[in-house]
């Protein structure tokens, strides 16, 4: 392996260099090989090739470090510079993932392999692993740097444009598998000297053990890109999926997985395509609307609902909203109008002829009065089918916040009340009997005093079925 020697000869075996590049690196090359062979001259080793080349690789090598370090400090100085005066994020980022270092690193190899063709031959088995070694340390370099550029834009997008808060991470991992892919084809075509595409097109025999292996990366990168363009999930959202634990918020939506952190400060993941396959809840459109619903049930006693007669009705007057609209409800009824058809009126839904018809029309005139209740979304007051535990009397309507700790608060409020206020229209809700039930029942059985017992029922409302108010207590007991 002589100087000068196979220059020409293995130009085409490394990298093609413009002519006038071409003569500049051959100048170069000779100027390099002429100071090792003064040095082996002094030391008498001028003619050992095997001692020159090896001092003219180490040389070289020297060369491209140095030459590799000073375009890194010029590259990074610069970066620096446009950052201090004007700190544009993204450059801000590229810098945090080392992208200007790893990319200069693709420099001195390629500055080794360029001098060595022109200063030694090609044919010595060490030089050509020697080069593969280099080509192959180039193609991970790139790679790794590429996959930063990626790794840098995705987080500027998801930072900035993304205000959707779509799962991008996934169609990044997707991109660096490529990546990754493509460089080991390139890396094993370098080790076989063999063309990547007649490696790439050998693998159509190992399609299926391939998808066998990455069925879960497949199955991911086809989830994401389905999760992404349908809209289904995003950052942020608060999701329900059926059979699982998962009941929280989305913090990470990757090739592999999806992370939703529960309310009780656990985290579930879960495989993106089990979301697609499957079925799940997203809350995402109740957190926009600002509204969120209340949907509940108070079980009355049937036996407490009795048709109102004038001596009641003129009782309930004293309960808010009461008196003008049992003052409508008789002018309806005095004018032959059909009470609860097309409502011509504009009155609650509500009766005037039990005190439950009565009561719904007072807790619908409750909530249209709240303001922490929205007016523009569905709001009623209905009885469901009765069942054994009494009559379901159900709220239904949308609070003015979606917000979880205020919206808790503002159900628990409407529901004291309703609690408080039953009483008045001679309610009750109906509660399974306790053992304080049964101890009441036959002290009240021997004559006892029913001022001394705690937790009796309230008294009926005065005239019903006859029963004096005083001694109301004591019958319902």
């Amino acid at each position: 392996m002589v100087a000068g020697q196979g220059a020409t000869g293995n130009f085409d075996a490394g990298i093609k260099l413009p002519k006038i590049a071409n003569e500049s690196t051959h100048f170069i090359a000779s100027i390099l090989m002429d100071i090792v062979k003064f040095v082996t001259r002094i030391f008498g080793l001028a003619q050992d090739e095997n001692v020159v080349s090896v001092l003219y690789v180490v040389l070289v090598v020297g060369i491209a470090l140095a030459i590799g370090a000073a375009i890194k400090w010029i590259v990074i100085g610069i970066v620096r510079a446009i950052t201090r005066h004007k700190p544009y994020s993204f450059m801000m980022l590229l810098t945090r993932g080392n992208f200007f270092t790893k990319i200069t690193r693709i420099i001195p190899p390629v500055v080794v392999i360029v001098l060595i063709q022109f200063a030694l031959s090609t044919e010595s088995t060490a030089v050509k692993w020697f080069e593969k070694f280099l080509w192959m340390y180039i193609i991970c370099c790139f790679a790794l740097s590429i996959n930063t550029l990626i790794d840098v834009i995705w987080m500027h997008i998801d930072s900035r444009d993304n205000k959707k808060r779509l799962p991008l991470k996934g169609l990044a991992q997707v991109a660096r598998v490529i990546i990754w892919f493509i460089a080991g084809i390139i890396v094993v075509g370098i080790i076989v000297n063999k063309s990547p595409a007649a490696l790439l097109a050998g693998l159509g025999a190992f399609a299926a053990v391939l998808m066998l292996v990455f069925k879960d990366s497949i199955l991911g990168v086809v989830a994401g890109v389905q999760l992404s363009e349908n809209d289904m999930l995003r950052v942020g959202d608060w999701i329900v999926v059926d059979g699982t634990t998962a009941n929280g918020n989305v913090t990470e939506v990757s090739l592999t997985s999806v992370k939703v952190l529960n309310w009780d400060k656990t985290t579930t993941t879960l495989p993106p395509y089990s979301l697609v396959s499957g079925s799940f809840q997203n809350y995402r459109t109740m957190q926009t609307s600002g509204t969120r619903r209340i949907c509940r049930t108070y079980f009355i006693d049937a036996d407490t609902v009795r048709f109102l007669s004038p001596e009641m009705l003129t009782t309930f007057e004293s309960i808010p909203f009461m008196k003008d609209y049992i003052t409508r409800k008789l002018e309806q009824r005095n004018a032959g109008k059909e009470q609860n058809v097309n409502n011509p009126d504009g009155l609650a839904d509500g009766t005037i002829d039990t005190n439950l018809g009565l009561f719904r029309a007072y807790v619908k005139m409750y909530l249209d009065s709240l303001p922490s209740i929205s007016h523009n979304d569905t709001c009623f007051v209905n009885t469901l089918q009765q069942t054994a535990n009494g009559i379901p009397f159900q709220i239904y309507c949308f609070t003015a916040t979606s917000s979880w700790i205020p919206y808790e608060g503002i159900q628990s409020e409407i529901f004291e009340h309703i609690a408080a206020v039953l009483p008045r229209f001679g309610l009750y809700v109906f509660e399974n009997a306790s053992g304080r039930d049964e101890i009441n029942n036959g002290y009240l059985e021997a004559n006892g005093n029913p001022a001394k017992l705690y937790g009796l029922p309230y008294p009926f409302m005065p005239g019903i079925d006859g029963v004096p108010a005083e001694q109301a207590g004591a019958t319902k007991a």
